[in-house]
């Protein structure tokens, strides 16, 4: 969700702001919505999303635009969540509105891990993780080498996905399989019996941003509620695609490195659409 700057919605009437339900000593969390919802979004945000925010949690003001309930969770420490803290404030937020409403733990990045590891205590129905590590230690990902820095702070990697991923909900992983990094951590993750992907080619690690830029931010959101299936989504985000600078780029950068016959066509859509660094680049092979 990219929010920074933008102006917070009017919370609708009857609802509850930025309750806290869990306070402890790493992990906050907090809920917007109503007094009873029927299903609630719990939101776990990438490692840099600050603890202290005075504009609340990782995308609640897209949330709250929208009507949906959800829960935002803060997290101290840029750890992936390798503590025993992190199943005690999962716990606490499904006491907290009873075994009634159904749960969705939705994340980017650091947080689609936290959604795939919290999923099981928050007992939710669904895991939504978009681009989400499978680890950081470099022991067993030798292939990670973005997060050293927040390795070096932290003491070692103590939970293991597969004891805390089921078949009893159904997780989701988006991810482009084009994308060196995500791809493999993808590969590592568990696949319990209802696991699915929605591939999102050419978006990198950026996977949100770019359904946002191609004008699928309805089917996203659809998704998110529960209102849609893993294949609508998949099928929003190739309909948009040819309007996505992301898709774009990266297919055509990749089709004219290898002088594919197929990347005059994405010379053309970038030509329709105005992309101009696109062509800055492309318009001196086609003269």
């Amino acid at each position: 969700m990219t929010e920074t700057g933008a102006q917070a919605p009017a919370v609708p009437d009857g609802w509850n702001s930025r309750v806290v339900i869990y306070d402890g000593a790493r992990l906050r969390l907090e809920y917007t919505g109503p007094a009873d919802p029927a299903r609630i979004l719990v939101a776990f945000p990438p490692f840099d999303y600050p603890f202290l925010s005075g504009e609340g949690g990782w995308g609640t003001k897209s949330f709250t635009k929208r009507g949906m309930a959800h829960v935002c969770v803060f997290h101290r420490d840029e750890d992936w969540h390798q503590h025993d803290e992190f199943f005690d404030a999962m716990r606490a937020c499904r006491a907290y509105f009873g075994a009634t409403p159904q749960l969705t733990a939705y994340g980017f990045s650091m947080g689609g891990y936290g959604a795939l590891l919290g999923a099981q205590a928050l007992n939710a129905s669904r895991a939504i993780a978009v681009s989400p590590q499978s680890s950081i230690d470099p022991d067993v990902v030798r292939f990670e080498r973005r997060y050293g820095e927040q390795w070096a702070k932290m003491d070692g990697w103590r939970h293991d996905l597969a004891a805390h991923m089921d078949d009893k909900r159904a997780y989701t992983v988006m991810v482009d399989p084009m994308h060196g990094q995500d791809k493999k951590h993808e590969v590592r993750l568990p696949k319990p019996a209802q696991y699915s992907r929605v591939l999102l080619h050419g978006a990198g690690h950026a996977g949100i941003q770019s359904i946002v830029g191609m004008g699928q931010s309805a089917a996203l959101f659809n998704f998110l509620r529960g209102d849609s299936t893993p294949r609508d989504m998949r099928n929003a985000y190739r309909a948009g695609r040819r309007d996505g600078f992301r898709y774009i780029r990266k297919m055509g950068v990749a089709l004219h490195d290898k002088k594919r016959p197929a990347a005059r066509m994405f010379y053309d859509i970038a030509r329709e659409k105005g992309f101009h660094r696109l062509l800055k680049k492309w318009d001196p092979l086609y003269e």
